[in-house]
């Protein structure tokens, strides 16, 4: 009704909102004294939920129904007691509304029983007296006031021939309390008309004397619930078969009695008393007391007309008071729009006018906007342009970066769609801030797959209006490149810090391995001593071999470096290969023959072996295919970046197998040290990571592309021979030979000292010790002509070995050097080559290896 939805506005307007409690729920009881089916308690319910909004804020709101039109009987009332004791026995309630008589006179009666202390609000309650309230300072509430008289009056007016008036109530509580009040009020009229009340009858025979009062009467209906035969009705059903009956004017005083065949008049609003009752409450909550609150006797009435009863009874609008609402009325848009009907007239007179002159300004905009068009389609990157996220414009770019069709941009909600919810409050917030500068947000293609986009903002001008030009910028290669560069970074770390334990390891094992063969050199070859020399022997060229593949691994090993035809190497590493493989894998090759790769045949075989035993045990449990493919590649200035090679000719070896596969998870690891998914036991997790190593190390690359369930293939990148390639290489004649020569030999390790003092005695050398550089220069300075050899350590504290080199060469050019090294990221055939002839050994070494390398370069062999 116009009434409740006027109140409804203005509360709006002027009522702050209902604070939200974030603590503990606020508990509210209504106590309805009918049946919730009743229009007149929706009504009610729906003025209370309006102003408390128990779903946004933290009211829990528990409705009883007494239905006490039914059932009244004192027996009921007692077990209801008994009832509402019971089951809100845990509830604190902070509230408690009611409506009707009975309702309010069981919360009056039990109130300090069942809720001591509680506030309580009441509406719809009937020949109130302010002593009901004696004794009860927390009850306060709204009276229900109807005006008999204003309805009868106006009916009156508005038929001025009436004779007689036939008012209906039912015999209830409320029905009868009605009755007392409207005759109260209708008296001074008796002596304008006749004024009939309705007796105790069933529904049919209520009809039988309405349909026969005569014409020049009138019905007024007031409140009916129930008819003589205790038959139930809910007051919308009352209306309805009392104006089917009724062939005379029929005015109510409750307002949801209004329907097809009654007139209304100045009726009561269910909405209005639980909008005013809940407004009351609200106060309370926030803190006042009830005795703030006078119950309010004031009505809360409206005077309400049903147009088709007016034209049924021809009855002119003019004779309705002003302040009069008409219902129902025909819908006519003339008569509703008719000074917006002659203005859009008008305007449509002076649209054409300016359409005409907007015509040449649009054709010349045209060609500013075609430039635009071209400008945006030239563009490397994704354009959008959009007004606070509403899609104006765009380039193919931008569909063919999210797989968007021509149709998609009929999509309201583009924009919507081709980013995350996290993304669009990210992209609401930078355009509601003016942010210009670039941030990176989550894109979503057509696909429902997700990649990372920059976008970045300008503010453009068009048609009058101020535009967002986005620039978007698919992210997925840059995030890729980065991914490789942080890998590179982690591996390099990694290699680092091997390095460093592989230098001290190799001290260690210098002891273990240079003792164990002088042991052996001393001991008789069937002793049992002789033996356990042999066992520590092999356990530490075990190890060095470990500590060797370390070194690979972080570049730091020394290699032999000569021309190979990789493709012979392979099929060389393929026949070692097939007796270890399982004859259900079938090995496939297609190999160039004419690539020769610069670099140590036994590292380019260690590379191909673990390849190839990594793709076998794929394949091991259900066989399949291993195939090797090795051609040339060209890399240019794209393909570089993302493989991290320079551009140029490389050999491009592919192992590829149709195997298990691995996970994103195992996939981004497998170059990781001692990471491995075999069993514990079965594997060093060394092998792929050495694989990296050595190919790092020969400025190649490798990459893996895998998926579960679709196989794996490694593609290798190795450089192609130059026009020389340098041959260091070692003699493989390893006979015992020693000598009477005069060696300096320079550690700073006291084990590697004692160790290489007792080989070198053994072998017959005359020895001079010194663990500093610096000691050695100055003693060799003093007797430049004393010693044969040099034997020196590479890494050492404030003179490293090359240094020391190159100083005692410019004291005695050509003097027979020989550096031992553990690793050494010095170590560079460039500046060794620089200094003169140098021969170089890895640690540790056997007494064997130092006895041949000593004579190779006492005797100038190479």
């Amino acid at each position: 009704m116009k009434f409740s939805l006027r109140v409804l506005f203005i509360f709006i307007l002027i009522s702050p909102l209902y604070p939200r409690n974030d603590g503990e729920p606020v508990h509210i009881l209504y106590l309805n004294s009918y049946d919730s089916r009743m229009s007149w308690y929706k009504d009610i319910l729906q003025g209370i939920e309006d102003v408390l909004e128990p779903d946004q804020s933290n009211i829990i709101l528990h409705l009883e129904d007494m239905d006490s039109k039914r059932f009244h009987t004192e027996e009921y009332f007692r077990v209801y007691y008994e009832f509402m004791a019971q089951k809100y026995r845990d509830y604190r309630f902070s509230m408690i509304f009611c409506s009707d008589n009975n309702a309010f006179e069981f919360i009056r009666r039990h109130h300090k029983e069942l809720y001591p202390g509680i506030p309580i609000v009441f509406c719809g309650v009937n020949d109130f007296e302010a002593s009901m309230l004696d004794g009860h300072e927390e009850i306060t509430g709204i009276e229900e006031l109807f005006s008999a008289r204003t309805t009868v009056e106006l009916a009156l007016l508005l038929h001025p021939e009436t004779e007689e008036i036939y008012i209906i109530n039912d015999y209830l509580v409320t029905g009868r309390a009605w009755q007392k009040v409207i005759e109260a009020e209708l008296e001074p009229l008796g002596d304008r008309v006749r004024l009939r009340y309705s007796e105790n009858l069933p529904m049919e025979e209520l009809q039988r004397t309405i349909s026969s009062l005569g014409e020049n009467s009138i019905v007024l209906l007031g409140v009916y619930y129930s008819d003589r035969d205790g038959d139930l009705l809910t007051y919308e059903t009352t209306g309805k078969a009392i104006a089917e009956a009724s062939h005379v004017p029929l005015y109510c005083l409750l307002g949801f009695n209004i329907m097809d065949g009654v007139m209304g008049g100045d009726v009561i609003s269910g909405y209005s008393q639980g909008l005013n009752m809940a407004l009351i409450g609200k106060k309370i909550l926030e803190g006042a007391s009830p005795s703030d609150f006078p119950v309010a006797s004031r009505k809360y009435n409206e005077l309400i007309i049903n147009y088709g009863e007016l034209e049924r009874f021809g009855i002119a609008e003019s004779m309705l008071p002003e302040n009069s609402t008409i219902i129902n009325r025909p819908y006519s848009l003339y008569e509703d729009y008719f000074h917006e009907i002659w203005i859009s007239i008008t305007a449509f007179l002076l649209l054409t006018l300016t359409v005409i002159a907007l015509i040449v300004t649009v054709l010349k905009k045209r060609q500013a906007e075609d430039s635009l068009r071209e400008l945006v389609e030239a563009s490397w990157e994704g354009i959008v342009i959009h007004d606070h996220g509403n899609l104006v414009n765009c380039n193919r770019v931008f569909l063919s970066m999210f797989q968007l069709r021509d149709e998609d941009l009929l999509d309201l909600h583009l924009i919507q769609r081709v980013f995350t919810s996290e993304s669009l409050a990210v992209i609401m917030q930078k355009i509601e801030q003016g942010e210009t500068e670039p941030y990176e947000v989550t894109g979503v293609r057509s696909d429902g797959s997700r990649f990372p986009v920059e976008i970045r903002i300008r503010i453009i001008e068009q048609k009058g209006r101020e535009l967002r030009l986005a620039a978007l910028r698919d992210l997925t290669e840059q995030k890729k490149l980065e991914e490789k560069i942080q890998q590179s970074q982690k591996l390099q770390a990694i290699g680092t810090l091997a390095g460093g334990i592989a230098h001290d390891f190799n001290n260690i094992l210098s002891g273990v391995l240079g003792y164990a063969d002088l042991g052996l050199m001393s001991t008789q070859e069937d002793s049992t001593p002789h033996n356990y020399f042999s066992q520590i022997l092999k356990a530490g060229k075990r190890a060095r071999d470990l500590v060797k593949q370390i070194l690979t691994f972080s570049r730091q090993s020394v290699k032999e470096t000569r021309s190979v035809v990789l493709a012979e190497l392979i099929e060389e590493t393929l026949e070692l290969l097939r007796a270890t493989l399982p004859a259900t894998i079938r090995i496939h090759s297609e190999l160039d023959r004419t690539l020769c790769i610069p670099g140590d045949p036994a590292q380019l075989q260690q590379i191909v072996m673990n390849l190839c035993t990594n793709a076998g045990l794929a394949l091991r449990e259900d066989g399949g295919d291993l195939e090797l493919i090795l051609n040339a590649e060209t890399v240019d200035d794209v393909t570089s970046p993302q493989l991290d090679l320079s551009p140029g000719q490389y050999a491009r070896l592919v192992v590829r197998d149709n195997g298990c596969g691995m996970n994103e998870e195992v996939r981004s690891r497998i170059f990781d040290p001692f990471y491995t998914t075999r069993e514990q036991g079965k594997g060093t997790g060394m092998g792929l990571s050495v694989v990296h190593g050595i190919i790092t190390q020969m400025a190649g690359a490798v990459s893996v592309d895998s998926s579960p369930g679709e196989g794996t293939s490694f593609n290798v990148f190795l450089p192609l021979c130059a026009d020389t390639i340098r041959k260091d290489s070692l003699r493989s004649d390893l006979r015992v030979t020693g000598g009477r020569e005069r060696i300096l030999f320079v550690d700073d390790e006291a084990i590697q000292r004692d160790i290489g003092r007792e080989i070198m005695e053994y072998l017959g050398y005359g020895v001079t010790i010194c663990g500093d550089s610096t000691e050695a220069l100055e003693l060799f300075r003093s007797h430049p002509a004393a010693f044969d050899l040099l034997i020196s350590d590479v890494t050492m504290p404030d003179m490293t070995g090359d240094v020391l080199v190159e100083k005692v060469r410019s004291i005695r050019p050509g003097l027979p050097v020989l550096l031992c090294t553990g690793y050494s990221d010095r170590m560079s055939f460039d500046k060794l080559e620089s200094i003169g002839p140098i021969r170089i050994v890895m640690k540790p070494l056997l007494l064997q290896e130092l006895a041949v390398n000593i004579r190779a370069v006492l005797d100038g062999r190479d």
